[in-house]
C-alpha cells in the first residue's frame, strides 16, 4: 500500500497520541489503585485504630464508672457503667466486621473475654456493695479487680499498638506505592516523549531530505545546469512522485533545450540557404517572364497537336470495343467449356466407383473360388479313402469266396453274398475312380477360374488406376479451363476498362484542347504575375536576413543553459 504524506502524518500523530493515551490510561489505574489504598488507609486501617482507640475509651469509662459506683454509691455512675459497657460491645461487634488479620482477630477475642471476666467481676463487686459487705469487696477489689483491669488494660493496648503497627505499615506501603506510581508515570511520560520526539525527527527526515534534494536541483536548474544528476530518493509518497516529475521535467527540458539549440542552427542555416534562394529565385523570375512568351507560342502548337490526338484517341476507342466484345465470346465458350469437363470429372468419379464394386465382386468371387478349391481337394481325399475301402472291401470278397469254396455246400449261400459284395465293392472303386476324375476336372477349372479372377482383379486395379489418372487429368484440365476463363474474365474486365478508359481519353483530350486555349491566354497572365513575384522575393530576402538574426539570439539564449 502507498504511504502518502497524510498517511505518514496521521501515523505519527496517531502514534504519539497512542502513546500519550497509554501513558495516561496507566496513570489513572495506577492512580486509581492509589486512591484505592488510601481508601483502605482512611476507611478500613484508620477507621480500625479509631474504634480500637475508642474501646480503650469505653475500657477506661467502665473502670471509671464502677469505681465511681464503690465510692459515692451512685446510681448514675452505674448507669452509666451498664451505657459504657454497652458502647463497648457495639464497638467490638463493629471491629469484628472489618478486622481480617489472624493475629487482631486473635486480640480482639481476648480483649472481648476480658471483658466478659471484667463484667462478671463487676457484677460480683456491684451484689457485695449492695449487700454493704464492705470488707469482702474490698478484698476482692484488691486481689481479683486489680489484676483483671491490669490484663484488660494491657491486652487494649497491645490490640491497639498492633493496630498502630498495621496502620503505619500500610501507610508506608501507601506511600512507596504512590512513589512507585511517581516514578512510573515519569519514567512512562518520559518514553512518550522521547518517543514522539523520534517519530517527529524521523517524519521531518523523511520528508524534509528529498525536499531539500529538491530544492538544491530545482537551483541548479534555475541556473541553466540541466547536467545534474537524477534526484533519487527512497519515498513511495507523493515527494517520490514529485521527484520523479522533477527527474522527467529535467529530462524533457534537456531534450527540449537540445531540440530548440538544434532547430536554432536549422532556422539560422535555412535562413542564409532562403536568402540565397530567394536571389536565385528572383533571376529565375526574371527568366521564366522571358520563357513565357516562348511558352504561349508553344501552346497553340500544343493545341493543333492535342486535336490529332483526340481523333486517334477515338479511332482506338472503337476497336478496344471490338476486341471487348470478341473477348466476351471467348469467356462464354471457356466457361461452357468448364461445364463440360466437370460433368466428364463426375461421370470419371462414377466409374471409379464402379470399378471399385467390380474389384470387390470379384476379390469376393475369388475367395469363394478358393473355397470352393479347397473343398474339391477335401472331397478327393473322401474318394481316396472310398476307394481304399472297396479294395479292402474286394480283397475281403475274394477271400470269402475262397473260404466258401472250401467248405464246399455249406458255403455255396456265403459265396454268393461274398460274389456280389465283391461287385458292390468293384462298382464302387470305379463309381470312386469317376468321381475322382470328376473332381480333379473341378480343381483344374477352379484353378484356372481362380487364375482368371486373379488376372481380372489385376486388371481391374489397373483400370482403376487408369481411370484415376483419367479422373486428375480431368480435374486438371477443369482448373486449367477455370483459370482459362478467369484469365479470359480478367481480360475482358481490363479491354472494358480500356474501352471505357479510351472514351474517358478522348474526353480528356477535349478538356486538354480547352485548358491549352486556356494557357495561351494565361500566359499573359502568368508574366504579370512575375513581376509582382519578383517584388515578392524582395520581402523575402529581408524577412530571411531578420531570421537568420533571430536565430542567432536564441543561440545566444540557449547557450545560459548546460546540457552536454
Amino acid at each position: 500500500m502507498k504511504m502518502t504524506i497524510s498517511k505518514k502524518l496521521f501515523l505519527g500523530f496517531f502514534s504519539v497520541l497512542s502513546i500519550l493515551a497509554i501513558t495516561v490510561t496507566v496513570g489513572y489505574y495506577q492512580i486509581a489503585s492509589v486512591d484505592s489504598s488510601y481508601s483502605n488507609l482512611i476507611n478500613v486501617q484508620a477507621k480500625k485504630v479509631i474504634l480500637i482507640k475508642e474501646l480503650n475509651i469505653e475500657i477506661k469509662e467502665q473502670q471509671s464508672r464502677l469505681r465511681g459506683y464503690l465510692v459515692v454509691n451512685d446510681e448514675t455512675a452505674l448507669n452509666a457503667f451498664s451505657e459504657s459497657h454497652t458502647d463497648f460491645l457495639e464497638l467490638s461487634q463493629e471491629l469484628q466486621g472489618i478486622v481480617t488479620d489472624p493475629k487482631a482477630v486473635t486480640l480482639l477475642e481476648e480483649v472481648n473475654q476480658l471483658s466478659g471476666e471484667y463484667q462478671q467481676y463487676a457484677a460480683t463487686i456491684i451484689e457485695l456493695k449492695r449487700n454493704n459487705q464492705t470488707e469482702e469487696y474490698t478484698n476482692l477489689v484488691a486481689t481479683q479487680g486489680r489484676d483483671i483491669s491490669n490484663r484488660f488494660d494491657e491486652k487494649a493496648l497491645e490490640f491497639s499498638d498492633f493496630q498502630d503497627a498495621e496502620l503505619n505499615q500500610v501507610s508506608k506501603e501507601t506511600s512507596d506505592r504512590v512513589a512507585s506510581v511517581k516514578l512510573f508515570v515519569l519514567i512512562l511520560g518520559v518514553i512518550g516523549l522521547i518517543a514522539g520526539v523520534v517519530i517527529a525527527l524521523y517524519i521531518g527526515r523523511i520528508i524534509s531530505k528529498p525536499v531539500i534534494k529538491l530544492a538544491e536541483g530545482a537551483k541548479e536548474i534555475a541556473a541553466g545546469n540541466l547536467m545534474i544528476d537524477d534526484i533519487k530518493v527512497k519515498n513511495s509518497d507523493e515527494i517520490g512522485d514529485l521527484a520523479q516529475s522533477f527527474n522527467d521535467m529535467k529530462t524533457n527540458l534537456k531534450s527540449v533545450i537540445q531540440q530548440v539549440n538544434s532547430t536554432s542552427e536549422l532556422v539560422a542555416a535555412s535562413a542564409e540557404e532562403l536568402t540565397a534562394s530567394s536571389e536565385q529565385t528572383t533571376k529565375a523570375t526574371e527568366q521564366v517572364a522571358n520563357t513565357m512568351q516562348e511558352v504561349s507560342s508553344g501552346v497553340e502548337k500544343q493545341v493543333q497537336s492535342v486535336e490529332e490526338t483526340s481523333q486517334t484517341v477515338s479511332e482506338m476507342s472503337i476497336g478496344v470495343n471490338e476486341v471487348a466484345n470478341q473477348t466476351m465470346d471467348v469467356s462464354n465458350a471457356a466457361m461452357a467449356a468448364s461445364e463440360k469437363a466437370l460433368d466428364g470429372g463426375r461421370v470419371i468419379k462414377t466409374a471409379v466407383n464402379q470399378m471399385h464394386s467390380i474389384n470387390q465382386s470379384v476379390s469376393g468371387l475369388e475367395a469363394i473360388v478358393k473355397e470352393l478349391g479347397d473343398r474339391s481337394s477335401h472331397i478327393g481325399n473322401i474318394v481316396e479313402v472310398i476307394g481304399g475301402i472297396a479294395a479292402q472291401t474286394n480283397l475281403l470278397a475274394l477271400n470269402a469266396s475262397i473260404e466258401a469254396a472250401r467248405a464246399g455246400d455249406h458255403g455255396r449261400g456265403f459265396a454268393v453274398v461274398a460274389d456280389e459284395v465283391r461287385k458292390l465293392a468293384e462298382q464302387s472303386a470305379d463309381s470312386a475312380q469317376q468321381i475322382s476324375q470328376l473332381i480333379s476336372a473341378i480343381q483344374e477349372e477352379t484353378h484356372k477360374a481362380l487364375t482368371s479372377m486373379e488376372d481380372t482383379s489385376k486388371e481391374v486395379e489397373e483400370g482403376i488406376g487408369v481411370i484415376n489418372s483419367a479422373g486428375q487429368s480431368f480435374d486438371e484440365i477443369q482448373l486449367s479451363v477455370d483459370g482459362v476463363t478467369q484469365q479470359i474474365q480478367g481480360i475482358s474486365s481490363a479491354v472494358q476498362q480500356m474501352a471505357a478508359g479510351s472514351e474517358q481519353i478522348a474526353q480528356s483530350m477535349e478538356v486538354i484542347t480547352g485548358v491549352a486555349e486556356s494557357s495561351a491566354s494565361g500566359t499573359q497572365e502568368v508574366a504579370a504575375a512575375n513581376e509582382e513575384q519578383l517584388a515578392s522575393m524582395e520581402e523575402i530576402a529581408s524577412s530571411a536576413n531578420a531570421l537568420s538574426a533571430m536565430a542567432e539570439e536564441l543561440q545566444e539564449l540557449i547557450s545560459k543553459f548546460k546540457v552536454n
